[in-house]
């Protein structure tokens, strides 16, 4: 039998995707190989629940938060479980519990980035060492992890989390957005949470000012919600760009690709992506993007080809950045078409599927 054991599979986020699109790959291993495969999640709504990854659906069993009663599965199942795949490191735990009951069956990991950038707590710590496979989504959280937590670099694998494959269908029509109908678009994408205020949407308010001097049409949308855009508000009320900062709350896929193909420019400098998958859905749709020169976006935004890496707290290096790109659509265009080309290449859902299964399989 094999598990899958993720923190949430049926809502928005980074995290929330890339567990979707590796539990499809794990069922549908799974059911290739005629072996049963069972889908938990976490903080999911208790009861069952699914999820679709391209045109195929899969279903899942939700916790509710109640980690005693997914402990309670897990003991239930575990005298049949071979594979355990642990969509988080705050899940490793669970693993040293198969070990202590099938020393041979096969647990994986996954670290997804600024959980696993400091020391651990011991008891997490000591479920990732005893793990026989880290899947990491990034080179920069793989040195992290073998310099902070003293991890065997040869049972590491970097694993980049692929395009969504609904991303490869037609965008809607933009025309139907809430926006202005002309002007230079900036946009972020990302929750405004406070446990991840530095996605950098503060750095992009504060620049604003110096970019609308030498582009007086600019605006810049930011998609998401949380309990941050209060002060986001303020922070672009002292800034005097209050009206060119249009913050839209969540929306539904449609909607947000309609975003993208509008944007002239993606641009989120933040200080703790593990990944970022927003930087790929935005180069899916041909746009250069601006990223901090650190965690994982350096994986996916080469500097200088599909868009520009800045230190997150160099703010006249990011007003420069933005400035250089709305005032150079030739630039745009080249770095958008090049951006286009990379993820055809390297972040199709495909490929991933490809890797994931490999490694799975027990090889590279």
């Amino acid at each position: 039998m094999w598990v899958g054991v993720f923190p949430e599979l049926s809502k928005i986020g980074g995290i929330q995707q890339v567990s979707r699109h590796a539990a499809a790959v794990l069922a549908k291993r799974a059911r290739e190989r005629n072996v049963p495969c069972e889908l938990l999640g976490l903080n999911d709504a208790r009861g069952r629940g699914s999820f679709k990854v391209g045109a195929e659906e899969f279903r899942f069993a939700g916790f509710g938060r109640n980690k005693f009663a997914l402990f309670l599965r897990l003991c239930r199942q575990m005298p049949r479980i071979e594979k355990l795949y642990l969509g988080h490191v705050n899940l490793a735990p669970f693993g040293l519990l198969l070990r202590m009951v099938r020393p041979r069956a096969q647990t994986y990991v996954v670290a997804h980035g600024i959980e696993v950038w400091e020391p651990l707590p011991a008891f997490r710590l000591w479920g990732l060492r005893r793990a026989q496979t880290v899947i990491s989504v990034s080179a920069y959280t793989k040195a992290a992890m073998i310099k902070t937590q003293n991890l065997d670099p040869q049972k590491i694998f970097v694993l980049s989390p692929p395009l969504d494959p609904s991303f490869t269908q037609e965008p809607c029509d933009a025309v139907t957005l809430p926006l202005p109908s002309g002007g230079r678009m900036l946009l972020t994408v990302g929750r405004l949470i406070s446990s991840e205020p530095g996605k950098g949407i503060d750095s992009v308010i504060k620049a604003l000012p110096k970019v609308m001097l030498a582009i007086p049409e600019v605006f810049y949308v930011v998609v998401g919600e949380g309990d941050l855009q209060p002060r986001l508000e303020e922070m672009a009320l002292e800034n005097s760009v209050r009206d060119q900062v249009i913050f839209v709350g969540a929306t539904q896929l449609d909607q947000l690709k309609s975003y993208y193909s509008r944007a002239d420019v993606f641009v989120m400098p933040s200080r703790q992506e593990g990944f970022g998958s927003v930087f790929v859905e935005a180069m899916a749709f041909g746009k250069p993007v601006i990223a901090g020169d650190h965690g994982g976006a350096p994986d996916i935004v080469q500097d200088g080809v599909t868009g520009f890496l800045v230190n997150p707290d160099d703010l006249e290096a990011l007003t420069l950045r933005l400035i250089e790109l709305l005032q150079n659509e030739t630039l745009c265009v080249g770095m958008g078409a090049a951006g286009r080309q990379r993820v055809e290449a390297n972040f199709t859902f495909t490929r991933f599927e490809d890797r994931l299964t490999k490694i799975l399989d027990g090889w590279s």
